[in-house]
């Protein structure tokens, strides 16, 4: 039973269908589940604003069904040089080469992370300036030695519920060790022409 002075209150279960009784009515409560770091869990559905649960005078139960919506597949990104790619764009598809989740290359140790079921995806550059600028060197599945996509393909698999992590290699194009990806380049023959205004 919670008490003025027990400022919180855990139950561990494996099995569905936790209970808690005897709450206090006065205080406002936070209910949110305590899940491994690779798991998305949500609400179903709710009336609640969970963050602040009141529970009053209420004697009616609350019931909350809570799902695991997806899982993560997260990484740190690295050109050549070990910098990040900062700002590339990256996308996993399934095997009708269908985009089922996208990210972005952050420049904090290039770090990244997909939402997506289990299953069996390929790891690509989404179409547009991260494609002119980089290619896909390795998949990383293996950690930072692991072989090139010309040996291992682009395969990334999401086979446990821990999820999954990957350490994924680029190289520049030819002709773009300068280019910046965040940055479109200018049209061919695309010249900037300036005029100055006198009175």
């Amino acid at each position: 039973m919670l008490t003025d002075t027990l400022k919180s209150d855990y139950r561990n279960e494996i099995v569905p269908g936790v209970t808690f009784t005897d709450l206090p009515g006065a205080p406002i409560l936070t209910l949110a589940m305590d899940t491994p770091p690779s798991w998305i869990v949500r609400p179903e559905s709710s009336p609640y604003d969970l963050d602040n649960l009141v529970l009053g005078s209420n004697s009616e139960p609350v019931n909350i069904h809570f799902n695991l919506n997806q899982l993560l597949i997260e990484g740190h990104a690295r050109e050549a040089n070990n910098a990040p790619p900062r700002g590339l764009q990256l996308q996993l598809t399934d095997k009708d080469h269908q985009a089922i989740s996208d990210t972005q290359v952050m420049a904090n140790l290039g770090y990244f992370q997909f939402k997506a079921a289990p299953g069996v995806y390929q790891l690509a550059i989404r179409p547009g300036r991260g494609r002119e600028v980089y290619e896909l060197e390795s998949v990383g599945a293996q950690g930072w030695d692991s072989q090139g996509v010309n040996i291992t393909g682009t395969i990334v698999a999401l086979t446990s519920f821990e999820g999954a992590t990957i350490l994924p290699r680029f190289e520049r194009q030819p002709g773009m060790e300068m280019a910046n990806v965040l940055m479109e380049a200018a049209p061919v023959g695309a010249s900037y022409a300036g005029s100055v205004m006198s009175k």
